[in-house]
Order: C-alpha cells, then sequence, then structure tokens
C-alpha cells in the first residue's frame, strides 16, 4: 500500500506549529520587556547593569583568547589592548555606581596591565553627575523615621557641591545649632538596590577571567568586597575620622597636630547612609594653580601630606585608602594668626586599612633593608609574604613596570643604524613574548597568594597616589626621605616597646629565649632597638646626601650649558624606567604611566 501525502494535512501542521512558535516568541518578547521594566524601575536597572557585564567580559576574552597571537606584530597587539581597554571602560561608565569603583582599583593596578587601561580607566576618577535633592530626600527620610530634610537642617542646598559615583555632599546648617555649617554626605539611592548585582558580577567575571586564563585573581575579590561594603557604612566612616584624630592627638608630634585637621562628626546626624561633618572651607589638591595663586608652597604642603601618610602607614597602622587630591584641602592654620601657614583638612575616610602589628613591623624591616642594602632581609621579608620572584615583588609594591628578559639584554646603539634595524626587526617577535613573560610571572607571584598580606595592595596605592600628588605639585619633595623617616620611627617605636614588655626574654641569636625574664635583656633590647634606628638613620642621610650632591651637579651642569634643570628624585627615577623599558620592549614609554 503506497502513502500518499496529504497537502492540506500538512499545511495545517505548518501552520499550526507557526503560530505555537509565534506564540511563544511573544510570549518570550512580553517577558523580556516586563523584566526590562520591572528591573528599571525597581532595581535601578541592575540585573542590566550585571548583562552588560558579562557581555563586554566575554567579549574581551574572546577577543584575547582568539586574536592575541605573537606572529600578528605589535600594532596588532597594541589594539587588542586598546579595544578591550575602550570596552571596559564603556561598560564601567555606562553601569556607573560600584562600577566606577572597580574600574578606579584596576587604573591604580595597571602596572601589572598593559598601558591602554591605565589611560582609558584613569578618566573614571572625574566627578560623576550628581542627583537632584527629590531623588536623595528618601534615603534621608529613610535613615530618619518620621524626619524630613526639613526637620534637620534650617538650610540646605539644592545643588550638590561635590558629587561620587557612590555619594553626593551638600552644604546645609544643623536645626539643633544655625551657627554650624556642615557638609552632609548622602549615598546615592540606587546603590542600595545595585550593591548585591554588583558583586556577584564581580565575582562572576573574575571566575571566568581566572578559568579563561589561569590567572589567580579570585584571592583579592574577597578582599575588594569586603572593603567595598565598608566604603558604603558612612557610620563606619564617622568611627574612621575619629580614630584618625585620636591617632593624631596621642602619636603625632607638635608640629603634626598643627599641620593636620580632621573634620569633627555630628552623629545625631549620621547614619548608615548619611554623613554629616563640619564644612571646612578650603582650595582643593585638584586645583595647584590656585593654591599657587593663593601663595601656597607646594613644598609646604607636599611636606605635610607625604608626612601624614607615612606617619599612618609606619606609626599608627590606621592607613587612609583613598588619598587623591580631592580629599585633601589647604587653608590658612588657625592658630597661625601672623604668618602664612598651611594646615591640610583630610576627607573621606571611608575606605581605611589597619595594619596588623607583624606587617607594620616587616613593612618598616623591609625598608630598613632597602635603605642599607640588606638583600637577604629584603628576601626574607618578600619569601614570608610569598613573593619568592624579588623583581615582580618590587613591582606590585611600587606598582612600576618590571624588569623583563635577562640581566645582559642587549641594548641598542643611537649611532648604528644596522642595530637599530635589527632591533625593530626583533621586536615583533619579543613584544608578545615578553608580555606573555609578565603574565607568567605575574601568575608564579599570585600563586601562594595566602601568604600576601591583605595591607599591602592598599599601603602601596596610598604611597603611590602621593607619589602622584607629589609630582602633580612639580615633586617638591624627597617623598622617600619622609617614608624612610617614620619608618625608622615607627621601627624603634616597635622595638623599644617589645623591649621593655614584661614578656621579653633574651636570647644571643634570636633575641627571644623561653627562659626567665632580666634586666640585662631589657638593656640589650633598648640597645638593639637604639641601633637599629642610628644605623637608618644614617642610611638615610648617605641617600639624600648621595640626592643632593647629584641635584648640586645637575645644577652646576645645567648654568655651563645655559639649560633649565628640572631633575629630581622622581624624575630620575621615571626616566630610568622609561630608558630600561624602550631598551627591551622597543617603544617609547609614556612616563604619566607610572603614576598612580
Amino acid at each position: 500500500m503506497t502513502f500518499v501525502p496529504n497537502a492540506k494535512g500538512f499545511g495545517r501542521v505548518w501552520q499550526r506549529s507557526q503560530r505555537s512558535w509565534t506564540g511563544k516568541a511573544g510570549l518570550l518578547a512580553g517577558a523580556v520587556v516586563v523584566g526590562y521594566v520591572y528591573d528599571r524601575q525597581f532595581q535601578a536597572s541592575a540585573m542590566t547593569r550585571t548583562a552588560r557585564a558579562f557581555w563586554d567580559i566575554a567579549i574581551i576574552s574572546a577577543d584575547y583568547k582568539i586574536n592575541f597571537r605573537a606572529e600578528r606584530g605589535i600594532e596588532h597587539l597594541t589594539s587588542i589592548h586598546e579595544r578591550s581597554a575602550k570596552r571596559l571602560l564603556a561598560c564601567c561608565r555606562e553601569n556607573g555606581g560600584l562600577f566606577i569603583k572597580f574600574g578606579q582599583s584596576l587604573a591604580v593596578q595597571s602596572a601589572l596591565l598593559p598601558p591602554p587601561f591605565r589611560r582609558e580607566l584613569s578618566t573614571l576618577y572625574d566627578n560623576a553627575p550628581s542627583a537632584p535633592v527629590s531623588h536623595i530626600a528618601p534615603v534621608i527620610e529613610r535613615c530618619f523615621p518620621g524626619q524630613t530634610i526639613d526637620d534637620l537642617f534650617t538650610e540646605f542646598s539644592s545643588e550638590a557641591v561635590a558629587s561620587a559615583s557612590v555619594a553626593q555632599v551638600h552644604t546645609a546648617r544643623l536645626r539643633s545649632d544655625p551657627t554650624q555649617v556642615v557638609a552632609v554626605k548622602i549615598q546615592k539611592p540606587e546603590i542600595r538596590k545595585q550593591i548585591g548585582w554588583d558583586l556577584f558580577a564581580l565575582r562572576t567575571c573574575s571566575q571566568l577571567i581566572e578559568f579563561a586564563f589561569d590567572i589567580p585573581i579570585m584571592w583579592s575579590v574577597r578582599e575588594i568586597e569586603q572593603r567595598l561594603r565598608e566604603e558604603l557604612d558612612f557610620e563606619r566612616e564617622g568611627n574612621n575620622s575619629e580614630l584618625a584624630h585620636r591617632d593624631l592627638t596621642n602619636l603625632g608630634d607638635r608640629w603634626m597636630k598643627r599641620s593636620i585637621y580632621i573634620p569633627k562628626v555630628f552623629w545625631d546626624a549620621t547614619r548608615k547612609e548619611v554623613l554629616t561633618t563640619e564644612w571646612i572651607d578650603g582650595t582643593s589638591l585638584v586645583y595647584p594653580a590656585q593654591l599657587a595663586q593663593e601663595g601656597w608652597s607646594n613644598k609646604d604642603v607636599m611636606q605635610r601630606m607625604a608626612s601624614l601618610f607615612a606617619f599612618q602607614i609606619f606609626v599608627t597602622g590606621n592607613v587612609h585608602g583613598d588619598p587623591h587630591p580631592g580629599n585633601i584641602l589647604v587653608r590658612q592654620n588657625p592658630q597661625s594668626l601672623h604668618a602664612k601657614e598651611p594646615q591640610l583638612v583630610l576627607l573621606d575616610h571611608g575606605l581605611y586599612v589597619r595594619e596588623s602589628n607583624t606587617f607594620r613591623r616587616q613593612y618598616a624591616e623591609f625598608w630598613r633593608a632597602a635603605m642599607l642594602g640588606d638583600n637577604k632581609a629584603m628576601k626574607r621579608i618578600a619569601s614570608s609574604w610569598g613573593m619568592p620572584d624579588e623583581t615582580m615583588f618590587s613591582t606590585m609594591v611600587s606598582l612600576k613596570p618590571p624588569q623583563l628578559g635577562g640581566s645582559h639584554a642587549s641594548r641598542p646603539t643611537r649611532n648604528t643604524k644596522n642595530n637599530a634595524e635589527d632591533h625593530s626587526s626583533s621586536t615583533k617577535g619579543t613584544h608578545f613574548d615578553q608580555q606573555m613573560e609578565m603574565k607568567a610571572r605575574a601568575v608564579a607571584a599570585l600563586r601562594d597568594s595566602l601568604k600576601l598580606p591583605p595591607e599591602l595592595v592598599f599601603v602601596t596605592r596610598n604611597m603611590n597616589i602621593v607619589r602622584a600628588n607629589n609630582q602633580s605639585l612639580g615633586t617638591p619633595v624627597n617623598r622617600v626621605q619622609i617614608l624612610g623617616h617614620y619608618a625608622a620611627r615607627g621601627l624603634r617605636i616597635m622595638l623599644l616597646h617589645e623591649a621593655t614588655s614584661p614578656t621579653r626574654r633574651y636570647d644571643h641569636i634570636h633575641g627571644v629565649a623561653l627562659r626567665r625574664d632580666t634586666l640585662f635583656s631589657r638593656i640589650a633590647g633598648v640597645v638593639s632597638a637604639e641601633w637599629s634606628y642610628a644605623t637608618f638613620c644614617i642610611a638615610l642621610w648617605v641617600a639624600g646626601a648621595g640626592m643632593a650632591v647629584y641635584g648640586l651637579f645637575g645644577r652646576l651642569c645645567a648654568l655651563v650649558l645655559r639649560r633649565p634643570y628640572s631633575q629630581n628624585s622622581e624624575n630620575v627615577f621615571d626616566e630610568a624606567m622609561r630608558q630600561a623599558l624602550e631598551n627591551r620592549l622597543g617603544y617609547r614609554i609614556d612616563t604619566s604611566l607610572f603614576n598612580a
């Protein structure tokens, strides 16, 4: 029996199938529209932002996986970096909020990334747009049940005086004290809805990158999550502010107490999403030209800034994690009635790092070893932090590009055409190898990341932002000398405390023994502490004298040759870094990339 297909029956089946698929597609489209509207209206576009992040990270990862090949040449490799950096920047800007923070963190750590990432992501430090008062008023009403802005303040500025990625600041007058002008920092309302999704996107994208490129970065994600949550707690920020003030009062010398001011916190008008502090008039370090017009000495300003953060790193152990220029004001010292004397006002205490005593001592000892040229001590400390590769450790601490290749790498001469051509032709093959070596060494350094002190990343971030501030003012002070001075002071305090501790026990080899306390033990400990301090100070003096002689020689040469002299310790270091990288990578490096 032969089967004859029924054309009419087949057509009816096709029509039913088509209607079924059309109906399913319509339902799916309707669900997408409803989900989008719900996300936009009730979730502050959190799910849309997460999807955008997943998509862009997937595109960037695929681009590197498919196109990052040695045979395609330097220009091609550079173009991959540039378009990936631009895509990442666009993602951070479109998403806003905590994604701005993520991008800023990457910009600061860009020594371990290709230069285009630093160039693009550094633009995220520009001011974010502010929201109208009607948009942030519900935040105040939620934090202070039964009260409105008018109940708390007699005056409240209609425009924000400053705006960042997660909060904005308004000026106001307290109703409890109408003579008191205050700064009211209010968290943007969408942040509360977005934070869970944003941190989920951070974790997931980091896992994807770790899986795709075998780069162990998840260890840092936990630390970043914790710091971001802390930074969004304004009551914690108020406590950090008061802690910084107590440290100045209890541990600072007379000059430090006169030179630095921490604004007062008004706790009656402060909650987790609202922080009210004393308003201080001053000039921001963002505007160095205005500082010069007002007659402030760049040297006096930077001397105070570098000293403050070195004091926190090596003496108090409570370190401000974000000392960028917008968080520092300069004003006339109110204690000085006649002479023009600057006083720095430190703002934004949301991100602080509590150093352990062990880390603070090791870090001070590392600086002492570096000044004395004690390579054995530096290797010991670096190894205890899981950093057996000393050059990579130096890169992660100083946020500078590492020296790649062998120590006897060839150096092209400028007066030999053949050498220049050989160097140019070999660069195509070596540039890929150099970047892969950089990745391999970074991965090897991060493998033992459990030993890496979590404080280290934030402390080096602090130091390098201060370095960038110093350069923006023309490098008026020797920052290394200041850091070394406070490292010596902090180490002396810790060693003396240990020497005079009731549990002190003496041993000829290790300094500690499991025997009863003796007077000789304490005396020996004090002598050892003072000797360590003296040798540290001598090494700092010798280093300072060497830089002074170098500077004098440079000025004499400039005078003889009738050329302007503008070299200093920071410029000398940057020029040496530029020359080393030019000789090995074959292209000119913009030294501004070395800034944090």
